[in-house]
């Protein structure tokens, strides 16, 4: 079956083409034909038989996109979980909804009548957007709160699946020393601005990257430097979170500077405990090398360790991940962020056709293990989001047993909280009531080396009225 998209201009409606992007995957993504005045779709069967649905021209761009995907499940047959939910942010629907007045039951009755999402969708993202409620709510009572992200760019490898600002620490050796240097100043002058504006910092969250691919040296520098800038006297701080990631890239020093500056979570991210699947995906390290990270991690005083995995990796089958499941289970993070793989056009995975991805409903199977086998054990969901080309339309959530939340992940999500982000690929973002500014910093190495002045320049435009 050939599918086709009539669309007035040169280009579909936006809220049309993310309609039609729900079944991208599924190979069934039209291909566009630029018309006069109106908007069809028409399904061209192998018989050459055809039919063709004429699009009415609806003033809301939720009804057009719910008009859309209806039509397509109808011509294709396939329904999404999400149903017609289209966008990043389930969650910040929920709670529009619910700031509206609505009770759960009603914005239930909403998620899977109007936008068509199963059960199970619609509960993840109510009880999601419950669970998040205090924390919106403080920041609606204190809007001074901010967030401070803070990216290190550079990983052992880049993995196969990967999307993100990140280089191989190897290649750019050289350009390590002089990133941190310029880094350092964009703190110092971040911290000047925070000063200035009276602001209170609630979570600084260091990513990357791999932050811990750094040398041991270097990364407790960097650690102090953060400190200096961001921690020391810092009131109102909830959350020092460090993405330490590779398991292979953790080591007992790095874990004792952490320590020494007041670190209160760490990530680390096996994605997968199957060794066969790690080699696949282009880590060097094992599932030994994840159960050595732990260990020295408590042993070092770490209490809240959070561990992130991915449905639907090359090679892997239920089995494979229930496996995943049990290891993560014998170690006892207090948090788990389940992912689901998303294709991106930027990552090698996608430009690698020997790569065979699952099909929706085996990946389907894992969201679903994942989800009853966590909540079973008193983890609950506490933010999410979604991206395209996601395997099977799921999403990424974050389950944590209760008390464990990052507050820097809930307030990203849900955009409520001014985020000053620093380092390569760094987007901030500016909250107030009604208004949304952001100021990204440049995404490449070599031009944060060339620019790194205009960053903070950026971030201070954000201020201006």
């Amino acid at each position: 079956m050939k599918l086709f998209f009539g669309h007035p201009g040169d280009q579909p409606d936006y809220h049309a083409y993310e309609a039609l992007q729900i079944f991208g995957l599924g190979g069934n993504m039209p291909e566009f034909v630029p018309e006069e005045a109106t908007m069809w779709l028409r399904a061209v069967y192998d018989d050459g038989c055809g039919v063709t649905v004429s699009v009415p021209d609806l003033r809301s761009s939720k009804e057009l996109e719910r008009f859309i995907y209806l039509k397509m499940a109808e011509l294709t047959g396939y329904s999404s979980p999400w149903g017609c939910l289209t966008g990043v942010r389930p969650t910040k629907i929920v709670n529009q909804l619910l700031a509206a007045g609505m009770s759960p039951d009603e914005v239930m009755s909403e998620l899977t009548t109007f936008y068509c999402a199963s059960v199970p969708k619609a509960r993840l993202a109510l009880d999601t957007a419950i669970n998040q409620k205090p924390f919106l709510d403080r920041q609606a009572s204190d809007p001074s709160r901010i967030g401070i992200y803070i990216g290190i760019p550079f990983c052992p490898t880049r993995c196969l699946y990967c999307s993100f600002t990140s280089n191989s620490i190897e290649k750019y050796r050289k350009s390590v020393d002089p990133y941190l240097e310029l880094l350092r100043a964009e703190m110092e002058d971040t911290a000047a601005l925070v000063r200035e504006q009276g602001l209170k910092i609630e979570s600084v969250y260091i990513g990357g990257g791999t932050p811990t691919s750094l040398d041991d040296e270097r990364f407790d520098r960097f650690m102090r430097d953060v400190a200096a800038n961001f921690i020391d006297g810092a009131p109102y701080l909830c959350e020092f979170s460090v993405e330490a990631g590779r398991p292979d890239s953790i080591t007992a020093l790095k874990l004792a500077s952490m320590s020494s500056v007041g670190v209160s979570r760490i990530s680390i991210n096996p994605q997968t405990m199957n060794d066969d699947t790690l080699r696949l995906i282009g880590r060097r390290h094992t599932a030994e090398d994840t159960l050595r990270a732990f260990e020295i991690a408590r042993a070092a005083g770490f209490e809240n360790i959070n561990t992130d995995i991915i449905c639907g990796l090359p090679g892997e089958d239920t089995e494979a991940f229930s496996h995943t499941l049990d290891e993560i289970g014998h170690l006892s993070p207090e948090s788990v962020t389940v992912h689901t793989l998303s294709v991106k056009r930027a990552a090698d995975l996608k430009r690698d056709e020997r790569r065979e991805m699952l099909s929706a409903p085996v990946t389907g199977s894992m969201v679903a293990s994942a989800f009853s086998r966590l909540t079973a054990r008193g983890f609950r969901p506490y933010y999410m989001y979604r991206q395209k080309n996601m395997v099977g339309n799921h999403e990424n959530v974050a389950y944590c047993l209760p008390g464990r939340e990052s507050p820097y992940n809930i307030h990203i999500m849900e955009e409520d909280q001014t985020i000053l982000a620093l380092g390569a690929g760094g987007v901030s973002k500016f909250v107030a009531p009604g208004v949304i500014r952001r100021a990204f910093n440049v995404k490449s190495v070599e031009e944060y080396l060339s620019r790194s002045a205009e960053m903070a320049v950026r971030k201070r435009e954000l201020f201006k009225k």
